[in-house]
């Protein structure tokens, strides 16, 4: 199948789904969000500056706007209720929201610890529960769960982040077998680097001295395709985890 073909599938597939996605007010969330609208999806974007998602969903062409901190379990209630509020439904959780603080264990203080657990492990577990109530009621839905190459690998200097990333994979892993016998998919999606300002403002670069961004990481938008193209063809299977690596 062709890059053309498979988005011609992925339209006729996705087209009046119902899509929540997390952190979309930049970087990869808004790619998400961006590459489902061009499917003809419904969507309901969330993150915590309310005034960003407002303006994302005024760009596309059948969104409405949540604001969201996915640190905050009854606000991922309310994301859910909304959809369903407004669409009737939901079709696809994308639980994207992710923080990352580089840095020797030594240097990483209780705050960024508790920073990085609360966002990137509570918040996908929050709002894989939140989905999951009105998912098994439906009995169809698809949970897709933004982890990270650093859930697979052991990276010098990223210690507590490749932790959360790790039990984001253990977490998607069990959620996929408990959702299958009520019609709900889970899928853990494992990025490489990606050139977005989730990295470029770091202030600590594992890999400053070997990698630039702009030439070695691939693009927010190849990955959102990536995720349409899973959920759009994922039918009568359930792909548990997938790894996207850039070629540096």
């Amino acid at each position: 199948m062709t890059i053309i073909e498979e988005k011609k599938e992925a339209v006729s597939v996705l087209k009046g789904k119902v899509v929540c996605v997390t952190g979309a007010s930049r970087g990869l969330g808004m790619a998400i969000a961006r590459a489902f609208d061009a499917c003809g999806a419904r969507l309901v974007v969330g993150a915590r500056t309310q005034s960003a998602v407002d303006e994302l969903a005024g760009e596309l062409d059948n969104a409405i706007a949540v604001q969201c901190d996915v640190r905050v379990a009854s606000d991922l209630v309310d994301m859910v209720d909304a959809a369903v509020g407004e669409f009737g439904r939901i079709d696809v959780m994308v639980n994207n929201a992710g923080v990352a603080i580089y840095g020797p264990l030594s240097s990483t203080d209780v705050e960024a610890v508790n920073s990085m657990i609360d966002t990137n492990l509570k918040g996908v577990i929050f709002g894989s529960q939140a989905a999951f109530a009105v998912m098994r009621k439906q009995r169809d839905g698809h949970i897709v769960n933004i982890s990270s190459i650093a859930g697979k690998l052991h990276l010098k200097n990223e210690a507590v982040y490749s932790a959360t990333k790790w039990g984001v994979n253990g977490f998607t892993g069990a959620l996929s077998l408990e959702g299958r016998k009520h019609g709900v998919k889970a899928t853990a999606v494992c990025p490489g680097g990606i050139n977005t300002p989730f990295w470029k403002e770091m202030d600590f670069h594992p890999f400053s001295d070997r990698v630039d961004p702009e030439r070695d990481f691939m693009s927010p938008e190849e990955v959102a395709q990536s995720v349409v193209n899973l959920v759009a063809t994922s039918k009568g299977f359930a792909v548990q985890e997938v790894v996207l690596a850039p070629l540096f």
